[in-house]
């Protein structure tokens, strides 16, 4: 179940006040962005994250654990029919298992699903120096997503990828964010997914959202964060892949008989 996003603190609503539409301009509202999530500088800062909670999908609520460090490493482990699955992204690029596609370890290394876990594996705000990553912002002004007030942004990504984020009017937090995603168990066509985040909590002067609902096509998944760690000690091992197991040696070829005896010539 979603709620409407919650502002938490009076100071919030003082420094993240609407601005008048005149004079919004995409810098602008992404520095109230980035002012709303707890500053540009303490982002700077992370240079890990882990979250733990409840992962819901396919009418299953399963445990996760998501841990982020970075240089874009990546690792989600959740359950999905009772069956283990991760996606990850480790030094040499992303990896997943997945029971419905890919049901033992291995590397991602076609498109749409290898672009598609790089995107998800982005450490940090897409909005500290977006164009570090050659994001590209433009503001698309007021919206409105379930009624509430939105101010909206379109970032296009290297490869014309694009998203539509949707920022509350007053707190500048995320109320959903519009993308194209392709998922192998409806169809193999590209679909929308809206993301909805809310609850968002302090957490060492951060603001993390503790609800995320993704919604596409006929599916939902929900992921109910419980514990949100900064900047915990993660080594680089805990997102590397499994190593390829080795093939098995051939068989031997069987020796042949030896020549029963009366059999020798002469």
């Amino acid at each position: 179940m979603r709620f409407p996003a919650t502002i938490f603190a009076t100071a919030l609503l003082l420094s993240a006040a609407a601005l008048p539409a005149e004079e919004r301009d995409a810098a602008e509202v992404v520095a109230r962005y980035l002012e709303a999530r707890g500053g540009a500088e303490r982002w700077r800062a992370v240079s890990a994250l882990e979250l733990t909670g409840i992962y819901a999908a396919f009418s299953f609520q399963e445990p996760f654990r998501l841990i982020r460090k970075s240089g874009d490493r990546y690792r989600l482990d959740y359950v999905v029919l009772g069956s283990p699955a991760v996606r990850a992204r480790d030094g040499e690029g992303p990896w997943g298992q997945d029971p419905l596609l890919q049901p033992e370890a291995a590397r991602i290394a076609e498109d749409p699903y290898k672009s598609q876990l790089e995107r998800e594996s982005f450490f940090g705000l897409v909005l500290l120096d977006p164009e570090s990553r050659g994001v590209v912002v433009e503001l698309i002004g007021e919206g409105e997503v379930e009624g509430q007030a939105t101010v909206d942004l379109r970032l296009t990504f290297p490869g014309e990828r694009q998203e539509i984020w949707h920022l509350h009017a007053e707190s500048f937090l995320e109320v959903a964010v519009d993308a194209q995603v392709f998922d192998h168990t409806q169809s193999a066509e590209p679909m929308r997914r809206r993301s909805f985040y809310d609850d968002f909590r302090e957490v060492e002067g951060l603001m993390l959202p503790f609800q995320v609902d993704h919604e596409f096509g006929a599916r939902l998944e929900a992921m109910t964060v419980e514990q949100a760690r900064v900047n915990p000690q993660l080594d680089d091992s805990e997102f590397a892949a499994p190593p390829v197991p080795e093939p098995a040696a051939p068989e031997p070829a069987p020796e042949e008989d030896a020549a029963a005896p009366g059999d020798e010539a002469g």
